[in-house]
């Protein structure tokens, strides 16, 4: 019996929950504004995209993908915050709210690349040289290839 890769269980589950949304517009089951539905549908892909990410991340034999876990991480805090502005789940004005989606999309977001670069190591340094203890992509040097 083959196995179900994990990341196609996420994608097909973001998508299924992208019909239910339109289902539930379109007919309306829900009184939901369009700026209400685009931001669900935002945050929707953000959560997927976090969660396919994740499972990559941390399925065997694949790379750690530290970089897209950060990206998407931010990615979701970020649309929950504007989705739970959207839908009032806190009462704030303009000014409190662009306060609070600037300083915690800054913190997320450093917090989280300072966390993902520990991880990521350059292999070539910034003027082209390999970096110390590392070999650039590609063939051994003296292989014999001469692709230009």
């Amino acid at each position: 019996m083959a196995r179900l890769d994990p990341k196609t269980v996420v994608g097909t589950l973001g998508t299924l929950s992208l019909g239910v949304i339109t289902l539930l517009t379109v007919f309306a089951v829900v009184d939901w504004s369009a700026a209400q539905t685009a931001l669900l549908t935002a945050e929707l892909a953000a959560i997927t995209g976090f969660a396919a990410a994740l499972v990559a991340h941390l399925k065997p034999g694949t790379a750690q993908e530290h970089v897209a876990l950060a990206a998407t991480f931010t990615a979701t805090v970020s649309t929950t915050l504007a989705l739970g502005t959207a839908f009032d789940w806190w009462t704030l004005t303009g000014q409190e709210v662009s306060a609070l989606v600037g300083v915690v999309t800054a913190l997320t977001s450093v917090g989280s690349a300072m966390i993902a670069r520990q991880h990521v190591r350059e292999l070539i340094t910034p003027n082209g040289e390999p970096a110390r203890g590392r070999r650039p992509p590609g063939p051994p040097v003296g292989s014999g290839s001469d692709e230009d």
